[in-house]
């Protein structure tokens, strides 16, 4: 095997080394050149068409398929590599699955271009690939933002070496689908969505184009954050990454954890990225998937970013079979993990950087300093490239809970939130109607507080710093309501997703605001006398109200404040303002 691999490192380094029936990319052709949508479409069709079934396995093969339309009515199409092609629907699952995205970012499109080589580099090779088509099946989204992929032009990204010309990062929608996995706005995240959960894959690669400061690296890349995983696949992911990183050194690549700086250049030290479920990795973990992202530098020269990517995925995937089979050393394999969070557990929903857990890293920079700009006249950043350095620097990747929740036995929604209950569907959960009108005993919360943003981010004036008071109550349900029964399985996304404090809950995603907004109030002149009729009944509440005129100047001079004040405290006041319409179940309560 690592014969093959030099002969394909060094394929990549000179024209490939390819036979008279071998495809050829465009990229092969053109090193300046990434595959257009309708050229990427034509090559996996042609691949699949050899390859519908594989050499020595008669049920096993490839195919080119849609699993959706994007915002512009665009198909979505995947590889699939070693797919099972025999009778029976349940065959087709029985191998671990890797999953690879593509052109998320369309400007960032080496791993198109190095995912067509590369399947192709198997299927043309299977002897060599034997372990992999043994293990493991592939599916490849050869271009996820298609409307994004055919916006091309030269210059979108100013700060990037090539190609010629590339896609443009939003989509039909002007969307960054990199932050829509949990609000699911558009119809691509909606097909993905649905397709991930289908196919529920074990391992996942996204391939990126990096942005920020200089640096010797070609290849950076991170992994969905040890954090939040559960342990086993922790266990697993800690097992993996040093084999990866020697596997890459000894394919000729340096590597660096991806380099989020914690102020302007990497002297000051690198942050390690914390996705949440609003991103790739980040939704690939609320699965029990381990995710990781490829970023290359944005000003090596494409080709080279292309080799590196190719590298990537091929080392990972040379080193994934041997980890299927074995299980003998404590850690877990994601086949064979086993998920703790549960019902009564308590679940992390936010986490902040720990700044005193430092670590260090040798990082391979370039000296920083400071020029005259020949624009502004002012002093400006710049990386001098002959001036390399290899120096340790800090590193910070330690983040520590800040907010947890205990896990319900089960949510219960009203049926009217139909946009939160068709995401619910499209990720998998299972859901159950109440045939009938029902009395349950619910814990509840009343959103106190919450800050929002002043612009909109990605559609969505997003909510932030969210306080809730919780309490219990008898909630009716009616026909058609949903009851959402927890899992070890689906625990940890649905309290990620239900959660109104969670940073990516739908409630931050703006999904229930109409419960935010009271509908009934009160004319001051006519409450009034109301008001002073419920002080002379209820002593406590007159006493509570005249401390509170007592100790708060403001509220003593602000008289609609206080009729508001009273107006909260009584039987007017509407019970469902600010109730959160998601409830939960702390007992067993309604069996299934």
């Amino acid at each position: 095997m690592r014969y093959f691999r030099k002969f394909l490192f060094l394929g990549l380094l000179i024209p490939f080394a390819l036979s008279a029936q071998s495809l050829l990319t465009h990229f092969e052709r053109d090193s300046g050149h990434t595959a257009t949508y309708w050229e990427v479409n034509d090559f996996y069709r042609e691949l699949a068409s050899r390859n519908s079934k594989l050499k020595y396995y008669k049920h096993l093969g490839a195919r080119y398929f849609s699993i959706g339309k994007s915002d512009g009515g665009m198909d979505i199409n995947v590889f699939a590599l070693n797919e099972w092609r025999g009778k029976g629907k349940a065959a087709l699952f029985k191998k671990p699955v890797l999953l690879i995205n593509n052109a998320i970012h369309p400007g960032e499109p080496e791993g198109v271009d190095a995912s067509m080589m590369l399947m192709r580099d198997i299927l043309e090779h299977q002897d060599a690939w034997d372990d992999l088509l043994r293990s493991f099946t592939v599916y490849v989204i050869a271009q996820y933002n298609v409307d994004g992929v055919r916006n091309r032009s030269c210059c979108s990204r100013a700060n990037q070496n090539g190609p010629d010309e590339y896609g443009f990062r939003g989509n039909a929608r002007n969307l960054d689908l990199n932050r829509d996995f949990i609000k699911a706005d558009s119809r691509n995240a909606q097909a993905f969505v649905r397709f991930f959960t289908t196919i529920k894959p074990d391992l996942f690669i996204d391939n990126h184009t990096s942005n920020g400061a200089d640096y010797q690296y070609t290849l950076t890349y991170f992994a969905s954050h040890p954090s939040k995983l559960d342990p086993a696949l922790r266990n697993w992911l800690n097992h993996l990454k040093p084999k990866l990183d020697s596997s890459l050194n000894h394919a000729g690549w340096k590597v660096c954890p991806y380099v989020e700086t914690k102020s302007e250049v990497p002297d000051s030290g690198i942050v390690g990225f914390f996705e949440t479920g609003r991103y790739a990795t980040g939704f690939a973990a609320l699965h029990h998937c381990l995710g990781f992202t490829v970023e290359t530098h944005m000003l090596k020269p494409f080709s080279q970013r292309v080799r590196a990517t190719y590298d990537f995925m091929r080392e990972f995937m040379s080193l994934i079979p041997a980890d299927v089979r074995m299980n003998k050393m404590g850690y877990q394999t994601p086949a064979s993990r086993i998920r703790h969070t549960k019902a009564g557990s308590m679940a992390h929903i936010r986490w902040k950087l720990n700044p005193r857990a430092l670590d260090s890293v040798l990082f391979h920079g370039y000296e920083a300093v400071r020029v005259p700009s020949e624009v502004t006249g002012h002093p400006r950043l710049a990386y001098l490239r002959n001036r390399p350095f290899s120096k340790i620097i800090p590193y910070f990747n330690d983040y520590i809970s800040v907010d947890s929740v205990s896990v319900p036995f089960a949510y219960v929604i009203p049926q009217a939130w139909h946009e939160v209950i068709n995401r619910l569907e499209w990720n998998g959960i299972q859901l159950r109607r109440f045939q009938e009108e029902t009395v349950l005993e619910a814990e509840v919360s009343y959103i106190e507080s919450w800050e929002s943003l002043r612009s909109p981010y990605e559609g969505h004036f997003m909510h932030h710093s969210v306080k809730t008071r919780d309490s219990t109550m008898s909630i009716r349900l009616f026909p058609g309501d949903y009851w959402v029964a927890v899992t070890p399985e689906n625990a940890q996304f649905l309290v990620s997703v239900l959660s109104a404090r969670a940073p990516d809950s739908y409630f931050c995603w703006n999904f229930f605001d109409g419960m935010l907004q009271q509908k009934e109030g009160f004319s001051a002149y006519v409450f009034e006398d109301l008001a002073a009729g419920l002080l002379k009944k209820d002593s406590a509440l007159a006493e509570m109200f005249a401390l509170r005129k007592s100790h708060d100047p403001l509220f003593a001079a602000d008289p609609q404040a206080q009729l508001n004040w009273i107006y909260r405290r009584s039987k007017f006041y509407e019970p469902t303002h600010r109730l959160y319409p998601v409830y939960r179940i702390r007992g067993e309560g309604l069996r299934e």
